[in-house]
């Protein structure tokens, strides 16, 4: 089985490496919920990057305040 070689250029996002995907989750996560400035099409793109994220085994966590 081959290895997959990753792409951050790329337009699909499963060709992305986790890095980068780990930086956009960031960078979508603090435009949506702590700037609040986003579109629906921004929560949508962190979503999938959240779900690629998991399928990598990789579980984001959010921080709780009061």
């Amino acid at each position: 089985m081959q290895k997959k070689i990753y792409n951050d250029q790329s337009n699909e996002i499963s060709d992305w490496t986790t890095r980068k995907l780990k930086d956009e989750a960031k960078t979508y996560y603090q435009s949506i919920y702590e700037q609040k400035c986003y579109a629906s099409s921004d929560v949508q793109m962190y979503d999938l990057i959240c779900n690629e994220l998991s399928e990598r085994g990789i579980e984001p966590r959010t921080k709780l305040c009061f």
